[in-house]
C-alpha cells in the first residue's frame, strides 16, 4: 500500500473507540503542542523520549520474567481465595505494570500527531515522532497482550486488578481500560498498519539523520521483535482473547478508552514534562527558609510531576535523598560533639575530626563536594540519580514540585556514621534493577537506607522492604508510610521538619504541616489534580 493511504489509515484508527476519527490536516500544533518545539528542540525531547522508553521497555521485559516465575499465582483455580502475599504479589505486579503502561501511554499521546506534520516539509519532526509513536505502540501491544493472555477471564484476579489501590498507584477500573485498549481491533490495526509504514519511511529517516541516532537502532529492533511477539498472540490466541473481552468491553466501553487514563491526565503529564522543565512548583525562596531549619543526616522525598522517577515503583513518593549540608555546616554540627571526636580519633590515621577524616579519606569527592552546582550553590545533597550517586545542590534537590523533610531521632555520632556510608558510596551507578543485594549500583532509596541501616556498631534506623512484582526494594512511599505508622510514639524513628505542598493549579506551592505530610503517601500517583 502507498505510504499516504497507510497514513490514513493510521490517523483513522489513531482515534480510540470513544473519539471520532479525526481528518488529515497540515494546520499548526497547539502552542502546548511538542511539534510546535523548532526542530532542535523536538529532536532534543524525542531522544530524552527515547531514552525513558528504552527504559520502560526493560522494565517491562523484566516484569515479564518475574510473572514468568510465578505463574502459578495467576493459575491458581479461582474458587481458591488468594493468601495476603499473594494478593500483595499480583497487586504490585500490575501496578508497576501499570506504571510503565501509563508512561509508555504517555510518550506515545504526545507524538501521535506526527500524521499531521508533512513529511516533506518537516521530515524530522514527522521521523521521530513516528518512530516514537510506534516504539510506544508495539511496546505496549507485545507487553499488553502478554499480560492481557494471562489475566484475562479470571474473574477473582480481575476484580481485586480493578479495585482502586491509592497507596499502588491505581484508580479504580484501571485494568477494565487496560483490556479494552489493548485488545481492540483500532489498536491492532494501528500495529499492522505502523509496521508497513515503517519499511516506506526508512528512506525518510535517513535523509532526517535519525537512522544513526542514539538508541534507534534499539528502537528498530524493540519494534520488529514487538510486533512479532504482539503478531503471535493475535495469531494464536486472538480469537479467544477478543472473546473473553467481548462481555466485558459491553459495559467497560462507557468509560474512557484512552489507555489507561484519560487524554487529560496523558496530555497534562506530557504537557508539565516538556513545557515545565527548569520551573517547579517550589519557589526558591521556599527552598532557602526550608534550609534554615535543616541538619546535616535529614531525609528528604521529592517529587516532580515533570519527571516521574522510579518508574515501575509504586506510591505518590518516588524520590529520597539525604542531606549532608555545606563543608562548613558538616563541620559545625559534627566536628565539636564529644562522641564523634572520640570516633574519628579511632579512625586511619587519626584525624582531628570527622571532616578532616572524610577529606583525607575521599579527596577527590571531597574536593567535588567543596565546590558549587551549575547554579553558584554549595552542593549539600547526596542523592542516586540516572547519573549515579551525586553531590548535588538546592536547585537540583529540593526546587521541586513537592518536598518532604524528616530528621531522624539518632546521636550525632550514628548521623556520622551515616554520612560516611553516603560518601563511600557516592560515584557509584544508578540501580536501574533496584537491587538492593548489591552495593555496586543504588537507587535513591537504597542509599538512604544502606546508608541508615542496623549493625554492630550503628543503631540505625529499621526501615523494613517490601515485596514489589516479586523483588524485595523499597519505594521512596515507604518513608513516609513509616514516619505516618510510628508518629507519635515515643520509639518513633522519624521526626517531621518540613512539607512544601505542590498545587499544579496554581502553580506553586504551600508549606503544610505534618498532617497534611502523613497523608501524602496515599496520594494516587496519577491524579491529575494531585489533591
Amino acid at each position: 500500500m502507498p505510504a499516504a493511504p497507510l497514513l490514513l489509515v493510521w490517523l483513522t484508527l489513531a482515534s480510540t473507540p470513544a473519539v471520532p476519527p479525526a481528518a488529515p490536516t497540515a494546520t499548526p500544533s497547539p502552542a502546548g503542542d511538542v511539534y510546535s518545539l523548532d526542530d532542535a528542540a523536538f529532536v532534543a525531547q524525542a531522544q530524552r523520549d527515547l531514552a525513558q522508553l528504552e527504559r520502560y521497555a526493560t522494565g517491562l521485559r523484566g516484569l515479564q520474567e518475574s510473572v514468568k516465575k510465578s505463574r502459578g499465582v495467576y493459575l491458581q483455580k479461582q474458587s481458591e481465595p488468594y493468601t495476603p502475599d499473594q494478593k500483595q504479589l499480583l497487586l504490585t505486579t500490575w501496578a508497576a505494570f501499570f506504571d510503565y503502561f501509563v508512561s509508555t501511554e504517555v510518550i506515545r499521546q504526545r507524538y501521535w500527531d506526527f500524521v499531521k506534520v508533512p513529511a516533506l516539509t518537516q521530515p524530522k519532526k514527522h521521523a521521530w515522532g513516528f518512530l516514537l509513536t510506534h516504539g510506544a505502540l508495539t511496546t505496549e501491544l507485545a507487553h499488553g497482550l502478554t499480560y492481557a493472555e494471562l489475566t484475562g477471564g479470571r474473574k477473582q484476579l480481575e476484580v481485586m486488578l480493578d479495585e482502586a489501590t491509592p497507596e499502588y498507584g491505581l484508580p479504580p477500573r484501571a485494568f477494565a481500560r487496560f483490556k479494552e485498549k489493548v485488545i481492540h481491533v483500532a489498536t491492532t490495526t494501528q500495529l499492522i498498519t505502523g509496521d508497513g509504514y515503517k519499511e516506506q519511511l526508512r528512506p525518510l529517516l535517513s535523509r532526517a539523520g535519525a537512522l544513526d541516532a542514539p538508541r534507534v537502532p534499539w528502537v528498530m529492533q524493540e519494534m520488529k521483535e514487538n510486533s512479532k511477539v504482539a503478531k503471535g498472540l493475535l495469531v494464536k490466541r486472538g480469537a479467544t482473547l477478543f472473546a473473553k473481552a467481548a462481555a466485558d468491553l459491553t459495559s467497560d466501553s462507557a468509560q474512557r478508552a484512552f489507555f489507561p487514563v484519560q487524554r487529560a491526565v496523558a496530555e497534562w503529564m506530557g504537557d508539565t514534562r516538556v513545557h515545565r522543565i527548569g520551573q517547579p512548583l517550589i519557589a526558591r525562596e521556599q527552598v532557602l527558609a526550608v534550609l534554615k531549619r535543616m541538619e546535616p543526616g535529614d531525609i528528604m522525598v521529592a517529587r516532580q510531576n515533570w519527571y516521574l522517577s522510579n518508574i515501575g515503583l509504586p506510591g505518590f513518593w518516588p524520590h529520597a535523598e539525604l542531606f549532608v549540608g555545606t563543608p562548613e555546616e558538616l563541620s559545625a554540627y559534627f566536628d565539636a560533639d564529644p562522641e564523634v571526636k572520640a570516633w574519628a580519633a579511632t579512625l586511619p590515621g587519626k584525624p582531628e575530626s570527622f571532616t578532616q577524616h572524610l577529606a583525607r579519606a575521599f579527596p577527590a569527592k571531597w574536593a567535588e563536594y567543596a565546590g558549587k552546582d551549575a547554579h553558584g550553590d554549595p552542593l549539600r545533597i547526596i542523592e542516586s540519580i540516572s547519573e549515579g550517586v551525586s553531590f548535588t545542590g538546592p536547585e537540583h534537590g529540593m526546587r521541586v514540585d513537592y518536598l518532604g523533610v524528616m530528621r531522624p531521632r539518632l546521636s550525632k555520632l550514628q548521623k556520622a556514621r551515616a554520612v560516611l556510608r553516603a560518601f563511600t558510596f557516592q560515584g557509584r551507578p544508578y540501580d536501574f534493577n533496584f537491587d538492593f543485594f548489591s552495593d555496586q549500583t543504588l537507587v535513591c532509596t537504597e542509599l538512604v537506607w544502606k546508608a541508615y541501616a542496623p549493625s554492630t556498631e550503628m543503631k540505625g534506623l529499621s526501615v523494613p522492604l517490601v515485596n514489589v512484582a516479586g523483588r524485595r526494594t523499597l519505594p521512596a512511599n515507604e518513608l513516609v508510610r513509616l514516619f505516618d505508622a510510628e508518629y507519635g510514639r515515643e520509639d518513633r524513628q522519624l521526626d517531621f521538619v518540613a512539607f512544601l505542598d505542590g498545587r499544579e493549579a496554581e502553580g506553586d506551592a504551600k508549606e503544610a504541616d505534618a498532617s497534611a505530610f502523613r497523608y501524602s503517601y496515599r496520594r494516587a500517583k496519577w491524579d491529575i489534580a494531585q489533591e
